[in-house]
């Protein structure tokens, strides 16, 4: 995976890949945040926080896919606590939903590329 992918909101990501990126990248990109902030003043702490905005959208729009769920429902953080816990069951806590597949396949599984087909029919091989 390149590290454009961080940024996409394109496939899903496992509930493991969200706890690595909510216990890593979170609190190394908030230290950046603020040092930058403390070094560089004001206008330039905007383009660290917009970075790490935009990869907090996607690691839970990629999630709430692997959920079942369309990135939309990002917006639950707009209600105070109960959206935010909400969110955090919902990504955090659970598995991978069964009716994701309109998403993409489901993380950590590859495309199905090596699918052989039969040319004459399109239709797989066994």
């Amino acid at each position: 995976m390149s590290w454009i992918q961080e940024f996409s909101l394109q496939g899903r990501l496992s509930r493991t890949g969200f706890w690595l990126r909510m216990g890593v990248v979170v609190p190394v990109a908030l230290w950046l945040c603020t040092a930058v902030q403390q070094r560089l003043g004001a206008p330039f702490d905007l383009i660290p926080v917009l970075v790490l905005v935009g990869h907090l959208v996607s690691v839970w729009g990629r999630r709430l896919h692997d959920r079942g769920r369309s990135a939309g429902w990002l917006l639950l953080a707009a209600v105070p606590v109960a959206g935010a816990i909400a969110l955090l069951i919902e990504c955090g806590f659970r598995g991978p939903a069964a009716n994701a597949e309109r998403y993409g396949a489901p993380a950590g599984v590859r495309s199905d590329y090596l699918r052989v087909t039969n040319p004459a029919t399109d239709s797989a091989l066994p």
